[in-house]
This record gives structure tokens, C-alpha cells and sequence, in this order.
């Protein structure tokens, strides 16, 4: 594991904890939100990626140039379709449920990618990683339970919450088995190319508003497009070539703290001694995780 990985998946899984808010935000449909958080980023990735791979040696340590078979071209492509699905169906949950229920559903994809990875890949799965899984989880779960709310009005959009969690595991198995050969520019430029062609037909198809409102509209969605997409996803997809698959998910539940720490810093939200005690569960189960994991190189 490169000593900058696990420093980089949480700095990324932080900038990504700011993406509900540019939803909310937003001045077109969640799912046209989605397209365009794709769609803006994707000029800079496609110049990255071609520059990469025009400067990448054969005998290169680290990937990074275009996908060199179908099969991998083909991961690539199905990671975008992962993303498309996971980003939909997040986007409709926010709209439909408070951001603390489509939070915390959301982020039980380490819970699947765990699961996925013993079965599919045979990753060894100790005892002290799944304790530290669980000790994360509970950490979430009390960071949003003063938010957390269960009614038959928002049961709709907490199964959609539930599903990005499946979509997004999805998404991190796929990135996580092609990354160790294709760059972070190229999988974030074809992903993200068939993400956004995605998102776009299906909000056409849905009939959902296309063009911002005002100039502020655009500000949204170019700092979601940007700040998350460019600056988050970006640091999370590079360090995936270093992390064990089910580690990197684990340390992706980062995310409920940086919304707690926005909350707390925009909307005046104190950090109470629940969510104190939150916090620590979730940096303690990443610790533990990490310690648990058989592959994890110790820095």
C-alpha cells in the first residue's frame, strides 16, 4: 500500500460528504444532476488521460495508460454503468428522504463489498477487519440517528438509499479489479463518458428539467462537477490501486464526518457527545480495519 493511499481515500471520501448539499441545490432533476456532475469533469479527464498515456513506459510500476484489452475496456465501461445507476438512484433519495437517512443507507456498501470480495475473490476475511467493519458501521449509524427518521412518506426514497449502497459496491469492485492496470484518468474519463451518456437518456426519458435557472444553478452544478467529481472521486480511484478492495470501502465511511463537520461549520450544527462518540467508532473501526487486513502494507 503506498503511504499516500489511505491518506488520499480519505481526504477523497471527506470532499464527497459535500456532494448532498449540491443536490439539494441543484436547479435540474437528480438525475440531470448526475449528468452533469459527469459531463463538466469530463474535458479535463479526457486531456489527463490522453497525456498519461502518451508519456506512460512499458516497464511503468504504476498504470498509467488506456485500457490494452476488451477485457478491461469492458470493466471500465461496466464501472460506469455501476456509477450511473449508483448516482441516479442517490440523487432521487435525497429528494425523497432527509440526507441523513440517504447518508447513512448509502454508505452500507462496505457491507456488500466485503461480502462480494470473499465470495467473487476470495479475499480473506478476519476477525478483526469484520470487527472493525461493524464498529464503523455502529459509528455511522449514531452519528445520523438524531437525523434518522423512518416514515411510510420517505420509505421510497430510503430503499433507494439502500440500493446506492448495492450500486456503489458495485462500482468499487469493478474500479478497484481494473485499476490495478488502467490509469485514474482513463477510468474517470470512459466511466464517467458512459455514466454521463447514461444519467442524460434517462433524465430525457423521465422528463426532467434540463437547464439550470439562473447563473447560480450552474455554480452548483460545476462545484459539484468539479470539487467532487475532479477533486473527490479522482483521489479515491488513485488510491484504489493500492488499498485491498474491502479495506478501501471500509475507509470510504469517512463521509458521515465530513457531513457532520459541514453541518457544524455551515448550518451551526454542534458536534454533541453523541456524534463525538460516532466519530470515534468510525475512526476507530478504520483503524481496526486496516490492522485487520491480511494484504494492507503497515506504515
Amino acid at each position: 500500500m503506498s503511504r499516500l493511499a489511505l491518506p488520499a481515500v480519505l481526504l477523497g471520501a471527506l470532499i464527497l460528504s459535500t456532494s448532498a448539499i449540491f443536490v439539494r441545490l441543484s436547479e435540474v432533476g437528480p438525475i440531470a444532476t448526475g449528468m452533469y456532475r459527469m459531463l463538466l469533469a469530463l474535458p479535463v479527464f479526457w486531456l489527463w488521460m490522453i497525456a498519461d498515456d502518451r508519456a506512460a513506459a512499458p516497464k511503468e510500476p504504476l498504470p498509467k495508460g488506456l485500457p490494452r484489452n476488451g477485457r478491461d475496456i469492458m470493466l471500465v465501461i461496466v464501472a460506469g454503468l455501476f456509477y450511473a445507476a449508483d448516482l441516479a438512484v442517490w440523487h432521487m433519495s435525497v429528494g425523497l428522504t432527509t440526507v441523513a437517512n440517504a447518508t447513512a443507507l448509502g454508505n452500507t456498501a462496505p457491507v456488500f463489498v466485503a461480502i462480494a470480495s470473499f465470495i467473487l475473490f476470495k479475499e480473506r476475511i478476519t476477525r478483526l477487519f469484520f470487527a472493525g467493519l461493524m464498529l464503523a458501521m455502529t459509528g455511522t449509524a449514531v452519528l445520523v440517528a438524531r437525523s434518522f427518521s423512518i416514515s411510510v412518506d420517505s420509505v421510497v426514497g430510503d430503499a433507494l438509499g439502500l440500493l446506492t449502497g448495492v450500486f456503489y459496491a458495485g462500482y468499487i469492485l469493478t474500479v478497484a479489479k481494473v485499476r490495478r492496470r488502467v490509469s485514474t484518468a482513463a477510468v474517470l474519463a470512459i466511466s464517467g463518458l458512459t455514466c454521463g451518456v447514461v444519467l442524460g437518456l434517462t433524465a430525457l426519458v423521465v422528463g426532467e428539467q434540463f437547464i439550470p435557472i439562473t447563473a447560480l444553478g450552474w455554480v452548483w452544478l460545476f462545484g459539484l462537477a468539479y470539487l467532487c467529481q475532479l477533486g473527490g472521486q479522482t483521489l479515491i480511484i488513485a488510491a484504489l490501486a493500492y488499498l485491498p478492495t474491502s479495506f478501501g470501502a471500509v475507509a470510504l465511511l469517512v463521509q458521515p464526518i465530513g457531513t457532520a463537520i459541514i453541518g457544524w461549520i455551515i448550518l451551526s450544527e454542534a458536534i454533541t457527545i453523541d456524534k463525538a462518540v460516532g466519530i470515534a467508532a468510525i475512526l476507530g473501526g478504520i483503524w481496526l480495519a486496516r490492522k485487520g487486513t491480511p494484504t494492507a502494507e503497515k506504515s
